[in-house]
């Protein structure tokens, strides 16, 4: 007697062969856990699933469960406000492109959360924009204590892992800059108003230029700008809202001499705080990680050549892909991702933002469902 296949189609359709079988509460469970594209290959099943899987608490909800492939968050300059640009890092290819709202400049990505600010000290306008939602959350420039200084004044925006937190820490610099000071924000907290944190325990670069700092795993990253300390890395824990009591080592402490601070970059790469150095002397490109709390292991050497084009000077690794190639973020002159293949040693461009977009970008990394029509 021939044996019997069990069928290979999936028992959704199954469940909506035989409509009404299956709870509305507990179909909703079942599709939550479920990846974007196959859920917008599932709307065209009926209209009851089209409706259910495009209803806003439900996009919402599979936006704060999801853990989707990371798109390249472009904000473009060419109009008010910033267009933002989402791009498959792999294909090239444009996901989607937002009006994000603002004309400010852009903060930080953190899942699927925006941070843009525009003006400065009291004026300033700080938004969060969900990229999966649309929802906006403003937050009033304010201060605290710690930020009477009335001073320049830079922001950071990050996660805590444990309790899912979004935080945002500014960084104030004297007119002089012979001090810093600190606050720091709960987003979405009881009161949402800026309260004191600790000054740093040495002056941090990082203000200035975005590529001197870094958030990976709830801490935040900078360089120092103190002399004395030249490869010296202060670290900011968001959970406990306290600067780190010892300054990390970079790799380059005892060749600090030869190099120039214009050379260096923070960067989180796959979720590991990453150290680059181009190296003009030697015409590379290290990459060097952190193994663990005070160990770097250098990655990776680029020849410069294999890498960079006439006319730029600057790469930023932005992650490592699934076939181990390395998607790489050109910000001048054209703003392009670029993908180096380490078993060939050679690049390929896979798309060009363009000359107005923001030297800085960032990782989308919530859900894709609401931009699949």
């Amino acid at each position: 007697m021939a044996s019997h296949r069990p069928s290979k189609r999936p028992r959704l359709l199954a469940a909506q062969a035989n409509d009404g079988s299956l709870p509305r509460d507990e179909l909703e469970e079942v599709l939550l856990r479920l990846p974007s594209k196959p859920l917008a290959r599932l709307r065209t099943i009926s209209h009851s699933w089209r409706s259910l899987i495009s209803a806003p608490h439900f996009v919402a909800e599979h936006a704060r469960r999801c853990e989707a492939d990371s798109l390249l968050v472009v904000p473009v300059y060419t109009a008010s406000p910033v267009d933002v640009k989402l791009v498959d890092m792999a294909s090239g290819a444009v996901v989607a492109q937002l009006d994000s709202g603002s004309n400010g400049r852009f903060v930080g990505m953190s899942g699927s959360l925006l941070c843009s600010v525009s003006g400065s000290g009291d004026t300033a306008a700080i938004r969060v924009l969900n990229l999966a939602t649309g929802a906006v959350t403003s937050i009033a420039a304010g201060t605290s204590a710690a930020g009477g200084m009335r001073t320049s004044s830079a922001y950071v925006f990050g996660q805590v892992p444990k309790t899912g937190e979004h935080k945002i820490l500014r960084v104030y610099t004297s007119c002089d800059h012979s001090e810093q000071s600190c606050e720091i924000l709960t987003l979405g907290g009881r009161e949402q108003s800026w309260r004191p944190a600790a000054s740093p325990p040495v002056l941090v670069g990082g203000t200035d230029i975005s590529r001197h700092r870094a958030v990976t795993q709830g801490v935040v990253h900078f360089m120092t700008s103190d002399r004395a300390e030249y490869d010296g890395i202060a670290s900011f824990d968001l959970a406990t809202e306290q600067w780190r009591p010892t300054l990390l080592q970079g790799p380059l402490s005892s060749d600090g001499r030869h190099c120039q601070r214009t050379m260096l970059s923070l960067v989180d790469l796959n979720g590991c705080l990453v150290y680059v150095h181009h190296d003009y002397r030697f015409k590379s490109i290290d990459i060097w990680v952190l193994a663990d709390q005070v160990t770097w292991l250098r990655i990776k050497s680029l020849r410069q050549g294999s890498v960079l084009q006439r006319g730029e000077i600057m790469v930023q690794p932005l992650m490592v892909l699934d076939d181990g190639r390395i998607a790489l973020w050109v910000a001048a002159p054209n703003g392009i991702v670029r993908l180096y293949d380490p078993r060939t040693d050679s690049c390929r461009d896979v798309v060009s933002v363009g000359k107005h977009c923001s030297t800085s970008v960032g990782l989308y990394t919530g859900s894709l469902l609401g931009f699949m029509k």
